[in-house]
């Protein structure tokens, strides 16, 4: 029953069903639902299942504690101080938030009730009893987001948080409660770092003291460097393999060069004024996954250069870019995964007639592609970027004129529907053109006949001519055959 319940985890109805086959079953899966309760019911709409969670959790507090709390929790009726819960639901518990918390308490309670200053007393009353039976009680908490107060002087807190797995926190929690978790947390894989925003020397000796940290966020809106954490994440760099920055970079490039055991890299940026110039001198061998997302105005020789930094593990490879890229950066950034790219699955790219050779040996020599974005350029589409530049030049008739010549200077989208037959990458399950392509009903249809009998394909449309009704009627027809397992263009979004 644990092996079955446990597979089937993320199914509530499977689950709930099981609760009334036998007592045997029913106690197992209570102890799965109630490993991660806060999953199960809708943050924002769903009140009554966060009614009935509460009620549940105050019967699993002390007669003492209920007490203390009862005058507050005006949601429940004064006899269910006396009733006991069924299970020992509390000690189930490895997740917890201080996000739901502060559900809990507003659920228990009432802010209308009361002034905003007795409201906030009491609140911060029950929190405070809250996090006292979850340190007490629980036997085994894997994920922690750490609350503004210490919870570390809590009766059972260094027991139940020995076996943390992933934390979450911000540079701006006490440099002391960082040092006394260190004493008892030493098995963290997974911290989530936000907002990052100063080196907190607490926080760099949680970092440090870890035996095998594999995944880190790091959030930052400021993009201040913090060293100190930077060369606690060094600390680990046997272990560490995986880091992601939202917003900003906020530790020295040199870290990401001392990394070297780096699988994962992923940057959101904030805005498209992000300088990520830095990057080039990185030197990544074990990289898998590169992301850069939002990141115009980036050259595209940094992410040539960081392609070839890694040694042939890369299995995707998505960026964001504008101005499009000239036809000369385009080359070297082909080439280069083509070279340094053996197993790529998952991957961008610009293309122009002009390097429709380029294409054709990537196609050749990737043979493991699974998901390809094809973004069109056209010299109408480096010409746009120029008028946008230039507001003096700009006018409304020109730029209509100029969109009635885009579909003659679009890319030719036969020509690629042939290359993908002719070269037919066998792992290929979602293909995406975007950007100045223009192809016929026909030529359409004669690449999904084409196609029909191999991997059922996802097929993304985003091209800048108008489709008519007869596009979607084919792509209907060939998806009702099989021949693809979905299809979506900017007409049906």
């Amino acid at each position: 029953m644990q092996g079955i319940s446990g597979s089937q985890r993320e199914e509530r109805k499977s689950l709930l069903s099981c609760l009334l086959v036998n007592r045997l079953w029913c106690e197992t899966t209570v102890e799965i639902l109630w490993r991660n309760p806060w999953r199960l019911g809708n943050f924002y709409t769903d009140e009554n299942y966060w009614l009935s969670l509460s009620k549940i959790i105050f019967l699993c507090f002390s007669k003492e504690q209920k007490n203390i709390i009862k005058k507050d929790c005006i949601n429940f009726k004064s006899s269910i101080i006396t009733q006991e819960p069924l299970f020992n639901y509390i000690s189930y518990i490895q997740y917890l938030s201080n996000e739901h918390i502060v559900k809990i308490v507003e659920t228990l309670t009432n802010e209308y009730n009361f002034s905003a200053i007795l409201w906030n007393y009491n609140a911060n009353i029950i929190e405070n009893e809250l996090w006292k039976l979850f340190m007490s009680r629980c036997s085994c908490v894997k994920y922690l987001e750490l609350p503004s107060t210490s919870i570390l002087h809590f009766p059972g807190a260094d027991q139940c948080l020995t076996s943390l797995c992933e934390f979450v926190c911000s540079t701006y929690n006490s440099s002391k409660l960082f040092l006394d978790l260190a004493q008892v947390c030493r098995n963290i894989k997974k911290m989530v770092i936000n907002p990052c925003g100063d080196d907190n020397e607490g926080l760099e000796a949680l970092i440090s003291l870890q035996n095998n940290l594999q995944q880190v966020k790091l959030c930052s809106i400021e993009g201040d460097s913090c060293e100190k954490i930077g060369k606690a994440l060094e600390s680990q760099s046997k272990s560490l393999t995986s880091i992601t920055f939202e917003f900003c970079i906020c530790v020295p490039v040199t870290t990401l060069c001392n990394l070297t055991e780096l699988k994962s890299l992923k940057i959101l940026v904030k805005d498209i004024d992000t300088d990520l110039e830095d990057l080039i001198c990185a030197e990544l061998p074990k990289l898998e996954i590169l992301e850069i997302i939002n990141s115009a105005y980036q050259p595209l020789d940094l992410y040539t250069s960081l392609i070839q930094s890694t040694h042939g593990f890369l299995r995707k490879i998505h960026f964001g870019i504008a101005p499009h890229p000239s036809e000369g950066e385009l080359k070297p950034y082909i080439n280069s995964i083509i070279s340094f790219c053996p197993n790529i699955e998952d991957i961008i790219l610009w293309y122009t007639e002009e390097i429709y050779d380029d294409l054709e040996q990537l196609l050749s020599s990737c043979r493991n592609i699974k998901y390809l974005s094809l973004e069109a350029l056209s010299t109408f589409s480096n010409l746009e970027e120029s008028w946008w530049d230039d507001d003096d030049d700009y006018d409304d008739d020109d730029d209509q004129e100029n969109i009635d010549v885009d579909y003659n200077l679009a890319c030719d989208g036969a020509s690629v529907f042939d290359l993908l037959i002719k070269k037919f990458p066998h792992n290929l399950v979602q293909l995406t053109l975007s950007g100045s392509w223009r192809f016929s009903v026909l030529e359409l249809e004669t690449f999904l006949k084409s196609w029909k009998g191999r991997n059922p394909l996802y097929l993304t449309l985003f091209c800048d001519f108008d489709m008519g009704e007869e596009y979607s009627v084919i792509l209907n027809d060939f998806q009702s055959n099989g021949t693809l397992k979905g299809w979506c263009n900017s007409d049906s979004i």
